[in-house]
């Protein structure tokens, strides 16, 4: 008997799967709506974000089509006789994962950069800061904040914390973070506090302060978090709760 490699899925991943079982068996059909997130999340017993993150693979895959504020729904697709389910992560970390894990890195490599930076590594950083504000509303804007953060990462002056960086960025381009970053609001990123807190994170480099540049990192990697979780996006929008309110004022009694 010839072995098998043995997979390692991520969690998103085993719920995007049994989801696309249960698109197979016919137990929901194209054009049908799939149960809620918080619903999903609490007969699965992951997260709400993690229910999002398989959602996302799901519609990649072609299975689901996600629609902000009323749900999401089965594709023409998936009424093919056992349809194959194809995750488009290729190894890639989900995004909740991403950002977990840069929560915990990017802290101490901003640490790390107030107590070593010189003048030349602040100039670059703070140059990044500049041309970030100068990008708003531009795919330029993306690149400067990735260009931002493997800046501070080479003032370590190690090349194992550049690559840890450059990679954890690598996989914030993938079309699953860019997919639910587009969802969740995080992308485009141009919020004036986002600005704010990176000028925060270069101030405290430039002074020299360790601790705050941990903390002013720590900050904006939890907004970030924050952010990529997110109110529940398939609550209905106003302007649909007033087209509801409309119509049960119209029916007769």
């Amino acid at each position: 008997m010839p072995f098998q490699a043995i997979a390692q899925s991520r969690l998103y991943e085993q719920v995007a799967e049994q989801i696309a079982a249960i698109i197979a068996r016919g137990e929901f059909r194209p054009g049908d709506r799939l149960p809620p997130e918080r619903d999903l999340a609490a007969k699965l017993g992951v997260s709400r974000p993690t229910v999002r993150e398989a959602m996302i693979a799901l519609e990649i895959a072609g299975l689901v089509e996600v629609r902000t504020g009323s749900g999401t729904f089965v594709t023409e697709m998936a009424s093919r006789e056992r349809p194959r389910l194809r995750l488009p992560s290729d190894g890639m970390p989900g995004p909740v994962e991403l950002v977990a894990a840069r929560a915990l890195i990017e802290p101490a490599i901003a640490e790390a950069a107030a107590a070593h930076a010189g003048a030349e590594e602040i100039a670059r950083i703070e140059g990044t800061v500049a041309a970030m504000a100068a990008a708003a509303d531009t795919a330029a804007h993306r690149e400067a904040d990735r260009a931002f953060h493997a800046a501070i990462a080479a003032c370590a002056g190690n090349a194992v914390v550049c690559g840890i960086v450059e990679d954890l960025w690598s996989a914030m381009f993938s079309p699953m973070f860019e997919r639910m970053g587009r969802l969740s609001g995080l992308i485009p990123n141009e919020h004036a506090s986002t600005l704010a807190e990176h000028a925060a994170i270069a101030a405290a480099i430039r002074a020299g302060d360790g601790p705050a540049a941990r903390a002013a990192m720590a900050a904006h990697l939890g907004h970030v978090e924050r952010i990529l979780a997110g109110p529940d996006r398939e609550e209905p929008r106003e302007d649909a709760r007033r087209e509801t309110r409309r119509e049960t004022r119209q029916e007769p009694s």
